[in-house]
């Protein structure tokens, strides 16, 4: 799926929140779950996280977090990633923000988390990459930063699928392959020798087929840990998503998924999702998926509380789309219910960091953005250096970058080669080639 943003108008975070504020106190959603896996390589990991809590003032707010990582080339990213990537997230959000102002944070704040993760991982100077896609739930509000080929999808209440990730496959994105092209390497598939050529589009030299994983060191920096954003705010009538990797998506389209596993409880439908899976293409992969249900909460006060896994979801489960498969993964209009708040996929940091994105003012003016590591004035370079001329943009003007970040980024930009201390940028033809 490409990245292009939607044609139609998005609505401000803020006339949402306060519409939802004008209304009797609309109800948090119930948040149930549910996870099952077919292992090959053991390279798939998963984070549950339900009922974080904030506190702020007297007030505590509580959001759930779902996260999936496939590892190649080994299990060492994917692990390091699930272990960090949250703290990374929240580590680059201020402290004592609002509700609103928390939710509007969470874009920019998952591209540096995710960022600050990749940067500190190559540091350990191991080859290994990963996929992830990472969900965060406040609310009705789902935020989806995903990079790589797993995929995040929600059908609502009201029966339509929703694309909350994209798909960094070079095979399939166009934009990627200009923009790894651009940045000095080649794409073009597996040469066996005498002109045959076999597999996907890889990025050359490394082989990998993906444009932006973490990790994955070894394969030059435009392969880019800048995660594609989503956020939506669901309707409280709920929805359902379904978080997969590629194991899932490579053998079922976006609506065989979900009419495989309606009108069963989380754990039912990821284990039904996996079992369709691997029975169409066999077990030629880790296959991993995650359900995760919002639910309004039982109304009845004499009603004993629900277990885990139960949904209600009955309009979405007993309704049936004539639509065939291929018109369903085409479909992006957005549905009656889920209104769209942002949606960004460049790999420029200096656009995903602009001074115009909201409450930036509250970022600290001395602390590199990415990795918020503090600066003395004059130290951090302008996220907008090179650009300057667009927008009106200053010199002065931030956030800020410290000067290992601003490596990193003019690295990934192809600004820069890759530093001499990485390792050979070709795989070892004796080892298998991710994807």
């Amino acid at each position: 799926m490409s990245s292009i943003k939607s044609e139609h108008q998005t609505v401000p975070l803020s006339l949402l929140l306060k519409r939802e504020v004008a209304s009797e106190k609309i109800e948090k959603p119930e948040v149930s779950y549910g996870q099952a896996n077919h292992s090959k390589k053991g390279e798939d990991f998963t984070l549950l996280k339900t009922e974080c809590q904030r506190v702020l003032g007297d007030d505590v707010t509580t959001y759930h977090v779902f996260g999936l990582f496939d590892g190649h080339n080994g299990s060492a990213a994917a692990i390091y990633t699930k272990e960090n990537l949250l703290n990374n997230v929240l580590g680059a959000i201020p402290p004592n923000l609002n509700r609103d102002e928390w939710i509007a944070t969470l874009p920019r704040a998952l591209v540096a988390g995710f960022v600050k993760t990749d940067k500190d991982f190559q540091e350990k100077a191991q080859t290994s990459g990963t996929t992830v896609t990472f969900v965060i739930i406040e609310g009705w509000t789902a935020t989806v930063a995903s990079v790589g080929d797993s995929r995040c999808i929600l059908e609502s209440a009201e029966g339509k699928i929703y694309h909350l990730s994209a798909d960094h496959r070079l095979e399939s994105n166009e934009e990627e392959r200009a923009r790894i092209t651009a940045c000095g390497a080649e794409v073009g598939r597996l040469n066996t020798g005498g002109g045959t050529q076999i597999g996907p589009l890889r990025c050359w030299p490394g082989g990998l087929c993906l444009s932006r994983s973490i990790g994955d060191m070894d394969v030059g920096e435009f392969i880019v840990p800048v995660p594609y954003v989503k956020q939506v705010k669901l309707s409280s009538c709920g929805g359902r998503l379904i978080i997969s990797s590629d194991g899932v998506w490579d053998a079922l389209s976006a609506e065989s998924t979900l009419q495989c596993s309606r009108g069963m409880q989380p754990d039912a439908a990821a284990s039904q999702i996996v079992k369709e899976a691997v029975g169409v293409k066999g077990l030629k992969d880790d296959t991993t998926c995650i359900v995760v249900d919002l639910q309004a909460p039982e109304k009845s006060p004499l009603a004993p509380p629900k277990k885990q896994g139960i949904s209600a979801f009955k309009s979405m489960f007993r309704r049936k789309s004539s639509e065939s498969p291929l018109a369903v993964e085409k479909d992006y209009n957005e549905p009656d219910g889920v209104e769209e708040l942002m949606e960004e996929g460049s790999a420029m940091l200096s656009e995903r960091f602009n001074t115009q994105y909201p409450i930036c003012n509250l970022f600290k003016l001395f602390m590199c953005v990415v990795c918020q590591v503090e600066m003395k004035p004059g130290e951090g370079v302008s996220i907008h250096v090179g650009r300057l001329n667009e927008r009106n943009l200053r010199p002065w003007d931030g956030p800020f970058l410290c000067s290992s970040c601003q490596e990193k980024k003019e690295a990934m930009e192809g600004i820069r080669p890759s530093g001499p201390s990485r390792p050979s940028r070709y795989r070892n033809s004796g080892n298998k080639l991710p994807g």
